[in-house]
């Protein structure tokens, strides 16, 4: 869906006690995101009223040609006699009156009537406002607003709220959570804010409450898969998304079509004539796509395991300068699928160890930083990213219970350890790990399972318990437990 956003950030607010210290950033790293996301981004920071006016006229004549839009604004906001305003940095805050506010701030009617007579079908509206209370002539927080047709329109408070300009990592509470989330695939936007209304209640003690009014008819998600074709990533979008793969029957597109049959018996051969190619002679995308499909039939086809398995000196010919473009298409391999999607619970593992282990030459640095950089939006997910065999140690909280149980023939008694929850930090991973790892097994055992469920390696996992694990099994519930 071709998008336009609308970004503004305001700190240097010519009233000493209305300046901020958060809101650029907060529009900058939204700015940014915005821009990964490969949407069309207007952006403005410390925006006077002439600035703004010009911003919005830019707004108005450039939408009717896309088919969602998106308007952020970050800083002071305010109601005064029933009309909800977006200060620009020159507004009087304390001593404004009516005309004042028209003269020196958006009002939000101006961009919902914007939208009104847009052909766009969806239409975001996000305001980070009402950061402190200043004000003695109007009121720090906003009226109720009636979001047009095919608008949702999300605030960072409630109705009656202000909101604190502190939060997180240099970013309010509430552009800090909803970066956390925005960059998260398949996630559809009310659902997202709805995450973010919930985590923003629990991390503030409920004293904030973020509140959307919507109208929306359709479904809009932020990341439909695309952010990982953004502009920090130097290949074309065919390759990037090899489903699409383009075919002009050039000797590399012959070699490819033969290693996308998955069958070894053809697979064998093609590779035979890649190793014919001249690396010299392949571009930088042909290259990445190599890279991908050698990949995947690594521990099937013969002479692509072998590949993989002697990597270090196979890889030599396909720098360019400092970069290995082959050596980045394995390891987007590893890690997204062919359209382009990040893989999740599916990342290829077939021949990990023999990949990673180039982390710790200096020579391969670049293509674990291009790595680095694609798996940022999925850092929930991802515990461990590979970087120079230098990562923090993954610390792993495991707690169970001593039990036993009689086995069914013998009636023998037989002692287990219950694991109730596995934790890194504050997250449990109890539920999606047991349906992967096999009960029974000792702490070695629990280890080896865990390296394989977090793509890392063991010597990166350590694991601490609340007694010894000789033969565990998972909690499945109160009652029942789990055993395969």
């Amino acid at each position: 869906m071709k998008t336009l956003t609308f970004v503004v950030g305001n700190n240097d607010y010519i009233e000493e006690r209305a300046k901020l210290e958060n809101a650029v950033n907060d529009a900058t790293e939204i700015a940014n995101v915005f821009e990964r996301l490969g949407y069309e981004v207007i952006s403005g920071f410390d925006c006077n009223t002439e600035s703004i006016c010009t911003l919005l006229e830019d707004y108005k004549s450039k939408i009717n040609n896309y088919d969602a839009s998106i308007f952020y604004f970050a800083g002071h906001g305010f109601q005064f006699d029933g009309e909800n305003y977006l200060a620009a940095t020159d507004c009087p805050i304390e001593n404004a009156n009516q005309y004042m506010c028209k003269r020196h701030s958006i009002m939000l009617a101006e961009i919902t009537d914007i939208i009104k007579n847009a052909t766009t079908t969806i239409n975001i509206i996000i305001i980070d406002a009402c950061r402190v209370s200043v004000g003695r002539g109007v009121q720090q927080h906003f009226t109720n607003v009636n979001a047009p047709e095919g608008t949702i329109i999300a605030f960072s408070t409630s109705p009656g709220e202000s909101a604190s300009d502190a939060g997180i990592d240099g970013h309010s509470i509430y552009t800090g959570t909803l970066l956390k989330y925005i960059g998260r695939e398949r996630l559809s936007v009310e659902e997202l804010f709805k995450k973010v209304r919930r985590t923003i209640f629990n991390l503030t003690g409920g004293s904030q409450t973020s509140w959307e009014h919507t109208s929306l008819v359709g479904d809009f998600y932020f990341n439909d898969g695309q952010m990982v074709h953004s502009i920090t990533l130097p290949y074309d979008e065919n390759v990037v998304k090899d489903r699409q793969y383009q075919y002009k029957g050039t000797v590399i597109d012959k070699i490819i079509e033969q290693l996308k049959t998955y069958n070894w018996h053809k697979q064998n051969p093609a590779i035979l004539e890649f190793f014919k190619v001249n690396a010299s002679d392949m571009t930088n995308n042909e290259k990445f796509i190599m890279g991908r499909n050698l990949y995947q039939c690594s521990g099937y086809a013969v002479h692509a395991t072998n590949f993989i398995k002697d990597l270090s000196s196979k890889i030599q010919p396909y720098f360019d300068g400092e970069e290995n473009h082959l050596l980045n298409g394995i390891l987007y391999e590893i890690y997204f699928n062919s359209n382009g999607d990040f893989r999740h619970e599916n990342i290829k593992k077939n021949m990990i160890d023999e990949v990673f282990i180039l982390r710790h030459n200096d020579s391969f640095k670049k293509s674990f930083e291009f790595l680095g950089k694609i798996l940022e939006p999925f850092q929930e997910e991802v515990f461990f990213i590979p970087i120079d065999g230098n990562e923090a140690i993954i610390d792993i909280d495991i707690f169970a219970e001593q039990k036993s149980r009689k086995e069914i023939f013998t009636d023998i008694d037989i002692n287990y350890e219950e694991i109730q929850s596995v934790k890194i930090n504050e997250v449990d991973i109890l539920k999606s790990f047991s349906k992967v790892c096999q009960s029974g097994l000792n702490i070695d055992g629990l280890k080896n399972c865990l390296s394989d469920f977090l793509v890392a390696p063991e010597d990166k996992i350590h694991i601490n318990t609340n007694i010894e694990i000789k033969n565990f099994s998972f909690i499945k519930s109160s009652e029942e437990s789990i055993w395969f």
